[in-house]
């Protein structure tokens, strides 16, 4: 089966300064990783597609709500009912247009006790409080050390992921454990002390497409982002991507963080901020689709 091999314009020219022909990151697992199509969600808006990986050893129960709403369709033609232009779209209130489509709320999963030995973080800097900060898998993460894991029982360290650009979370009420079916993609970043981390459930992150959930339709700042009855941007489909025909499945890789190639780069970055590391030049990722 032909594919269109889209990638990242970083890719092509750092393999170009290196002087290195690029076969295809199937054949590089060294420093590639493909998703696996049950853990990515596939959301169109605007007439494009937003890729996102899921996280269940993140966060079990919100994947596990996640993959099932958009399993019965209930996420289809709900609209994105309040965008922050320098902040976040949320959306996801099924019974907008499902009236009938009933969830459970969830418990918080603002934290996961992360095993270092199952889980390896590639750590590139500490907050002067002492909290670790790190690629995990391709997107940040913050939290204990691992070295905490070792005087601990359970053999964990508390770890969270950051709320940088393209991060998916679960929307609440002020209670903790209101959480159902509305969630928020992040636009910018909203980290630390005064953001969202250990606040609020990430469940993804953007893959591929941050430029299209950024097009979506902001409300007014005077209105808290909330867009009038009618005038809001639809997500037309949520589906996952296991769900489509083999043919019909776009394939997504992304650079090993713990690959040799990025080894470099690592060696590279020092940060002691978690909004400086959201503001770091993200991962690389590349998307083949299926041919027309």
């Amino acid at each position: 089966m032909k594919r269109h091999l889209l990638t990242v314009a970083a890719i092509a020219a750092s393999l170009a300064a290196a002087g290195a022909a690029f076969a295809g990151p199937a054949d590089d697992p060294a420093n590639w990783r493909k998703v696996d199509p049950e853990n990515l969600l596939q959301l169109t808006m605007n007439g494009k597609d937003v890729l996102v990986e899921l996280r269940p050893d993140v966060s079990p129960a919100h994947v596990a709500q996640i993959r099932k709403v958009a399993r019965a369709g209930d996420y289809d033609k709900v609209p994105f009912h309040r965008v922050i232009d320098d902040f976040m779209v949320q959306g996801g209130d099924v019974e907008l247009a499902h009236p009938k489509a009933k969830y459970p709320n969830l418990l918080a999963e603002f934290t996961w006790g992360r095993d270092p030995g199952k889980q390896k973080v590639q750590w590139i800097g500490a907050t002067p409080e002492g909290d670790s900060i790190g690629y995990l898998d391709g997107f940040l993460v913050q939290g204990q050390p691992d070295a905490v894991a070792m005087i601990s029982w359970p053999a964990v360290a508390r770890t969270w992921m950051l709320h940088c650009s393209g991060v998916t979370s679960m929307a609440r009420t002020n209670d903790p454990n209101s959480a159902d079916t509305q969630y928020f993609l992040m636009r910018h970043p909203r980290v630390g002390p005064d953001g969202l981390d250990q606040k609020y459930t990430p469940w993804g992150w953007t893959v591929s497409g941050l430029e299209v959930i950024r097009g979506v339709k902001a409300g007014k700042d005077d209105e808290n982002g909330v867009l009038p009855d009618g005038t809001a941007d639809i997500m037309t489909k949520a589906l996952i991507v296991a769900d489509l025909p083999a043919a019909k499945q776009p394939v997504v890789y992304v650079r090993r963080t713990d690959g040799p190639e990025f080894a470099a780069k690592l060696a590279e970055i020092k940060v002691t901020d978690p909004n400086e590391a959201c503001y770091l030049p993200p991962v690389e990722t590349v998307v083949e689709r299926p041919a027309p």
